[in-house]
């Protein structure tokens, strides 16, 4: 019975903590949804998250492309049918590799403007990496599906970027973090800037839960992201 199912190639390792989430994720998912105590085939390449940083950083995009087409080829040769990148940063440079791969990969920022869509969001936050808020993928395809996507302020966004790479890539969650990040929603949705909130990096809602905020949704990208790679393989 398990195998008309479709295998799952996750690039992972951007960052640990998360990979280990969209397994965890994926698996309950696929149980819950099957109805059947089964195991999905997945195949995960943990890839180096320094040297992806890194030329992001130093915008090397061609050489970013590159290095992750390679990357999943190595899941395109182990057998993946399916295959997404278990991080919102990379997908600065989605559409380049989808023009490179032969396999079906799913988008994260795709599934998260369709779940907003659906919800009927207008003015959505948007928390991540500052390549993911200064950048235009996630802004480009909500404002295409008529939605807009609001960033903290410059400062707030350099925070946000530091306490990211410097404390949840590395899976530490501290309480005063926590508080300062909803502060800061807090403040964009009491000055009438915001509907909803997208966690824009898979490691967010390690430390932000949907319960910390009573007036608007906080939308998990990787729970979101999860639904639509389930719907690729059982589809």
């Amino acid at each position: 019975m398990l195998k008309h199912y479709k295998t799952i190639g996750m690039i992972g390792g951007i960052a640990p903590a998360s990979t280990v989430d969209y397994y965890n994720r994926i698996i309950s998912r696929f149980q819950e949804r099957t109805g059947q105590r089964e195991y999905p085939s997945i195949l995960i390449n943990s890839i180096n998250m320094t040297h992806m940083v890194d030329l992001i950083s130093n915008d090397q995009l061609d050489e970013l492309v590159d290095y992750l087409s390679e990357e999943i080829y190595v899941l395109e040769k182990a057998g993946a049918k399916v295959i997404f990148m278990a991080s919102n940063t990379p997908h600065l440079v989605f559409e380049s590799l989808v023009k490179r791969i032969k396999t079906k990969m799913v988008s994260i920022v795709d599934a998260t403007i369709s779940y907003a869509q659906a919800k009927g969001f207008v003015r959505l936050g948007l928390f991540g990496t500052i390549s993911t808020m200064e950048g235009d993928f996630f802004q480009d395809g909500f404002e295409a599906a008529g939605m807009e996507i609001i960033t903290p302020m410059p400062d707030e966004r350099k925070y946000i970027h530091k306490i990211y790479m410097e404390e949840l890539a590395r899976g530490r969650y501290l309480p005063e973090t926590k508080s300062h990040l909803l502060s800061i929603a807090k403040r964009m949705y009491n000055e009438g800037q915001i509907d909803s909130l997208i966690l824009g990096g898979t490691e967010l809602p390690l430390i932000l839960k949907a319960s910390d905020m009573e007036d608007i949704e906080m939308l998990n990208t990787t729970k979101i992201h999860v639904e639509r790679i389930l719907d690729a393989i059982l589809g």
